[in-house]
């Protein structure tokens, strides 16, 4: 069973019961200031595994496959009040594969989904070869520090991170270390996290778009050159797509106001019910 950080918005009872997946390299409690400026949410936040508190052995390979199972696990974990209530599904990027995934192996886990940018590619044209340019950058990603201050500080000084909200990356610096001997350790180490790089790209998440029919908030920032997110729109039976043109794919960190407040407008319209 994957570790899931629960949290109250207020609302007795809560109005839906929202399950959050995070992006590559992250865990749940990034979602922490977005779930704070929602009102009536019962939200849990998973973290995947090989991230946060949810460990995994030496040599794993990290199928995504394995990312949606985590998913189903916070869901039969759920009250069965809440099982047999409004589930939906929040996610970012890797997350929001997830519960692609999640949702295309169990059809009806989730009544709506929103997602922002989930990490999913069009086939390659014949002959195109794939990689994932992160790889190599992650494995040489520094994991020890003398303690979280000056973890905060190295990532608020240099890209991407210097953008995260400070409420966000303090979130991320906080609940994403463990203390180890005179310091501090990431809890999800660059060499997994650069697995699961390696693994996206098998990963059949595009395939799995096609089999989610609930209703979908399809969220992008700016559009990449290939006009990918628009293809993903196209690739789910039922989906609307939310632009925001003046974020980027780290929207969720940068900016959690505009997040909560596409969230909380989403699920007040009621078009997901």
């Amino acid at each position: 069973m994957p570790a899931v950080h629960r949290f109250s918005t207020g609302g007795a009872p809560a109005d839906v019961t929202a399950v959050f997946a995070h992006a590559t390299g992250f865990h749940g409690r990034v979602w922490d200031p977005t779930v704070r400026r929602l009102t009536g949410v019962d939200a849990h936040a998973v973290d995947l595994r090989g991230h946060g508190d949810t460990r995994m052995p030496e040599g794993y390979d990290f199928p995504w496959s394995a990312f949606g199972d985590d998913v189903l696990s916070v869901v039969d974990g759920l009250p069965t009040e809440a099982r047999d209530g409004e589930v939906v599904g929040v996610g970012h990027s890797c997350g929001g594969a997830a519960l692609v995934l999640a949702e295309a192996a169990r059809p009806g886990t989730f009544r709506s989904l929103w997602l922002y940018e989930p990490a999913a590619f069009p086939p390659p044209a014949a002959g195109q070869v794939q990689s994932n340019p992160l790889v190599e950058p992650t494995k040489r990603r520094r994991a020890v520090f003398p303690d979280r201050a000056e973890a905060y500080r190295n990532y608020a000084s240099k890209p991407p991170m210097d953008a995260f909200a400070p409420e966000v990356l303090a979130a991320y610096v906080d609940h994403g270390f463990v203390d180890e001997g005179d310091g501090v350790r990431l809890k999800c180490r660059p060499l997994d996290e650069a697995q699961v790089y390696v693994s996206s790209l098998v990963a059949d998440v595009f395939e799995a778009m096609a089999k989610v029919h609930c209703p979908v908030v399809l969220v992008q920032g700016v559009e990449t050159p290939s006009g990918r997110f628009g293809r993903l729109a196209e690739q789910f039976p039922n989906a609307r797509l939310e632009v925001h043109p003046d974020l980027a794919h780290f929207g969720p960190l940068t900016h959690p106001e505009r997040v909560a407040a596409s969230i909380a407008s989403w699920l007040d319209e009621g078009a997901w019910r």
